[in-house]
C-alpha cells in the first residue's frame, strides 16, 4: 500500500510539472529572413532615356507561424553624398508590385503556414527604372531594398 501511495504521489507530481512546463514553454511566434551572396549590382545609367534593370534575389525565410513579406526602397544616393535620385525619376517593383520610395511598404509575398526548420526560399524579382540620369552628378550610387518579414497571415 505504501508503494502504491508513493507511486501515486510521483505520478501526480509528474503531471503537475508537465502541465506547468507546457504552459511556460509555449513558443512565441518568430520570423527570420536572410539573404545570401553579394549585393546586387544593377549596372550603368547615362543620358536622358529611361533605363531598366532587373535582378532576381532570394531570401531565406524561417518561421514557426504564417508570415508576410513587405518591401520598401531607400532611394539611390551618390557615394560622396552629392545627390539623391528623386522618387520622380525612380520606380521600383518587386514581384510585379510597385514599391514605395523612402516611405510606406507593400506586401510582396506571404505564406499561410509555417516553414520547415530549414526554412524556404522566397523569390524577389526586383525591377528598377531610372530616368533623367543627366540631371545627377556622375559617380556611383547606392540604394537599399528594405525587406520586412512579419508574423501573421
Amino acid at each position: 500500500m505504501r508503494n502504491l501511495a508513493k507511486t501515486f504521489v510521483v505520478f501526480a507530481a509528474c503531471l503537475a510539472v508537465s502541465d506547468a512546463a507546457s504552459a511556460m514553454n509555449m513558443a512565441s511566434p518568430f520570423v527570420s529572413v536572410s539573404f545570401q551572396g553579394a549585393p546586387a549590382k544593377l549596372g550603368t545609367v547615362w543620358g536622358p532615356a529611361p533605363r531598366s534593370f532587373q535582378v532576381q534575389l532570394w531570401a531565406r525565410v524561417v518561421a514557426n507561424c504564417p508570415y508576410h513579406v513587405a518591401a520598401t526602397f531607400e532611394s539611390f544616393r551618390h557615394e560622396k553624398g552629392k545627390a539623391v535620385i528623386s522618387a520622380a525619376d525612380l520606380s521600383v517593383a518587386v514581384n510585379g508590385q510597385e514599391v514605395p520610395i523612402e516611405k510606406g511598404r507593400v506586401a510582396v509575398a506571404h505564406s499561410p503556414r509555417p516553414t520547415s526548420l530549414a526554412g524556404e526560399d522566397v523569390g524577389l524579382n526586383l525591377l528598377v527604372k531610372v530616368k533623367g540620369a543627366e540631371r545627377y552628378p556622375q559617380g556611383r550610387y547606392g540604394g537599399a531594398l528594405v525587406i520586412t518579414v512579419m508574423p501573421g497571415s
